[in-house]
């Protein structure tokens, strides 16, 4: 049923493995910082955690890294099978990009393992001197970092094996449409509350997320027909934002309405299903997005809502 879509994308699996720089905190490190154990609570009521044998700045720029490599998928993808699908016309220039943070990644780690011993004494320093002990009992080798430390992502062609059915991928394939428009309510939402819940007059990098909306949306448009409805409303917002200056006005209440409205509730019941029925605590419509101001201006351009109508 599905077979044509498989033909549309490629699945990026993404493997970056991060190392915490923690060990488990245990009661005899605490007896040796001349703390009371007996005065602990019991395992089963609380734990005690962990200790950190190196400065959290030092690994900053992994995590920052990863968190890049995803941000860079789901810009042109969708989460799919614990990767992310990609369109086909979008892997060259992803696999370019991910190149360069691999490359990023590897001479990061390089420099931790070349530093990684200056970098253990002067978090000790960094410490009372009476765990200094307790830091130095639980330092790893810097081969153990290095193996820990790892960047690889690999893209995978999707296809249901022969013979055995594919009832299961069907059922996938089928809720990726429903993956997209969350990734955009979340991105529309946390766009209009950053950048124009409140605002009487905006810069013209408040339109950045709307653009970035849009390219997600052309690129998976295959997912399903109506979505070029929506892509033609941002199309039509858009046309009619002027060449320069600030923003604000009525063209302001049009974006804000197009992202704390139609995209805000991408893929969910309209305005009026809604009030009918009960909803999510974390997908309900932001504040009704001054609906009054909004709607007192001659309201957003609208056009898919009504035709996007599926209700996840």
């Amino acid at each position: 049923m599905y077979s044509e879509l498989l033909q549309e994308f490629v699945v990026f699996m993404l493997d970056i493995k991060l190392w915490s720089g923690r060990k488990s905190l245990r009661p005899e490190d605490l007896s040796a910082g001349g703390i009371d154990i007996t005065s602990l609570p019991p395992g089963s009521l609380a734990s005690l955690g962990s200790k950190r044998m190196i400065s959290q700045d030092a690994l900053a720029p992994f995590a920052a890294i990863k968190r890049e490599a995803e941000k860079l998928c789901l810009a042109v993808g969708t989460r799919f099978l614990g990767g992310y699908a990609i369109p086909n016309h979008a892997v060259d220039d992803l696999r370019g990009k991910l190149d360069q943070l691999q490359l990023q990644y590897l001479q990061q780690r390089k420099a931790l393992c070349q530093n990684y011993d200056q970098a253990v004494a002067d978090w000790i320093d960094e410490n009372p001197q009476q765990w200094s002990n307790i830091i130095r009992a639980a330092i790893e080798p810097v081969t153990s970092v290095r193996r820990a430390l790892q960047f690889s992502y690999t893209p995978v062609a999707v296809s249901a094996p022969e013979g055995l059915g594919c009832n299961a991928l069907d059922k996938q394939l089928n809720g990726l449409l429903g993956q997209l428009c969350h990734e955009i309510r979340q991105q529309a939402k946390t766009a209009y509350r950053t950048s124009y819940l409140n605002k009487i007059q905006v810069t013209r990098k408040a339109l950045r997320p709307i653009h970035a909306i849009r390219q997600k949306l052309i690129g998976l448009f295959f997912l399903d027909p109506l979505i070029s409805a929506t892509i033609r409303t941002i199309d039509e917002t858009l046309a009619a934002v002027p060449d320069q200056g600030a923003l604000e006005g009525v063209i302001l209440n049009q974006l804000s309405g197009l992202l704390g409205g139609q995209l805000a509730n991408l893929g969910r019941a309209t305005v009026e299903e809604q009030q009918c029925s009960e909803t999510d605590d974390d997908e309900v419509a932001i504040d009704s997005i001054n609906n009054a101001e909004v709607y007192a201006q001659g309201g957003p351009v609208v056009c898919g809502t009504s035709a996007l109508k599926w209700d996840f």
